[in-house]
């Protein structure tokens, strides 16, 4: 019996379901993109699903417009002044993301070009990096190199929160014996007023959008993404005939919400606080690369599992080299910071952020202790996360999609 449209929403949406609720109820220890991807993964194998369902759905047509909405709001997501602030943070995390994708490049001879090249800005990345590069394999034809950057967009959170949680956890405990030896020396110690000291006082200026912030609708927020978006075609178009014609659509669309944020013309997570529309669009992004895992046949998984242990062995011991065994750690000031650092960029929000909750709520045991764990390890990890995922690999991604084929 042929499948009516929907019917095969529900059948989409019911995996989704799934996937949030495994979620939710392991706490994110079970990625809910994992049981996502792989639920997929084996109905399309079994043929319990068909290999159309998302066009069945009518969702095929629309969903490259998450990708662009997601892009404009990340960039407004920005906050250049925090960045600057936390400047090591964002150099350690440059410096993880860069071991990492030398770690890609080794496989080469291993694995192929194609597949180190698709799963390099994923690593680094999230769901739009993993929708560039699943997108420029199917414009290749390279079916195989689709699958596994889709497969490892799906494990890699798996590999990345271990460490991250071991590295945090012995970073904090370090930090709350210190505080506590600094009270025994002296009764009076306080980290806020040593906090206090070092931070400078200044007065910001209110941005422009909060005088009109009434006007921030939800079409109105849609229409100022769709205008960001039909800029960046424009532009893209004119760079491409350029030496930078690895400028595109996607890094411009960044651009654009970077830019309408820190001038204060809109406020920041305009899709997702203003238009409350963040969550479709992150619905219809996923819906791009899911196609990908029906072209996946029984004959391709042991080529994709091989490449995939390839690609997180290396990365992982060339992250480890980095920042054990050269100077590079010196950066963020700790060799275990750095490296829970480097692997937020298989994490990303809100894992980040999860990950350094729970190190917290296992470490501290005052409310001092507790905003000190949080100031060091949810503010590096977060912002890690934020750089190598929001960010850089949107950029990565745009240049390597080029190098495809």
């Amino acid at each position: 019996m042929e499948l009516t449209q929907y019917q095969a929403v529900f059948m989409i949406l019911l995996i989704f379901f799934l996937g949030d609720l495994v979620g939710a109820l392991t706490k994110a220890k079970i990625s809910s993109m994992f049981v996502i991807m792989m639920g997929f993964l084996v109905l399309f194998l079994t043929g319990i699903y068909p290999a159309d369902i998302m066009t069945t759905a009518g969702f095929a047509g629309v969903a490259s417009l998450g990708q662009y909405f997601l892009l404009f709001n990340m960039g407004t997501s920005v906050d250049l002044p925090t960045l600057r602030r936390e400047w090591r943070t964002v150099v350690g995390a440059i410096i993880g993301m860069a071991a990492a994708i030398v770690g890609c490049c080794v496989a080469i001879p291993v694995i192929g070009k194609d597949f180190a090249l698709a799963a390099a800005p994923v690593v680094n990345g999230g769901i739009v990096a993993t929708t560039t590069m699943v997108q420029a394999c199917d414009e290749k034809g390279l079916a195989a190199a689709a699958a596994l950057a889709t497969f490892i967009y799906a494990v890699q959170k798996f590999v990345g929160t271990l460490p991250a949680s071991n590295c945090g956890l012995s970073v904090a405990n370090d930090l709350v014996a210190d505080l506590r030896a600094k009270h025994a020396a002296d009764p009076n110690y306080s980290w806020y007023a040593e906090q206090t000291s070092k931070s400078s006082t200044g007065s910001a200026k209110e941005p422009l959008w909060k005088g009109i912030k009434k006007y921030y609708t939800t079409f109105i927020c849609l229409a100022i993404g769709a205008t960001a978006i039909v800029l960046a075609q424009m532009l893209a178009k004119v760079f491409k005939a350029t030496p930078l014609s690895f400028i595109n659509m996607s890094i411009l669309c960044m651009v654009f919400g970077i830019t309408a944020r820190n001038t204060g013309l809109v406020p920041p997570n305009i899709m997702r606080d203003q238009a409350k529309a963040n969550g479709f669009f992150s619905f219809l992004s996923l819906c791009t690369i899911i196609p990908s895992l029906a072209k996946i046949d029984v004959s391709m998984l042991p080529s994709i599992g091989f490449a995939t242990v390839v690609i997180f062995v290396l990365v992982m011991v060339f992250t480890f080299i980095t920042f054990m065994l050269t100077p590079a750690w010196k950066v963020v000031g700790s060799k275990k910071l750095a490296i829970g650092i480097a692997m937020c960029q298989m994490i990303g929000y809100p894992g980040t952020e999860l990950i350094a909750t729970e190190i917290t709520n296992a470490v501290a045991q005052t409310d001092e202790e507790r905003d000190a764990v949080t100031a060091r390890i949810q503010t590096a990890y977060v912002i890690s996360g934020f750089t190598s995922v929001t960010i850089l690999s949107v950029v990565i991604a745009g240049i390597l999609a080029g190098f495809i084929g």
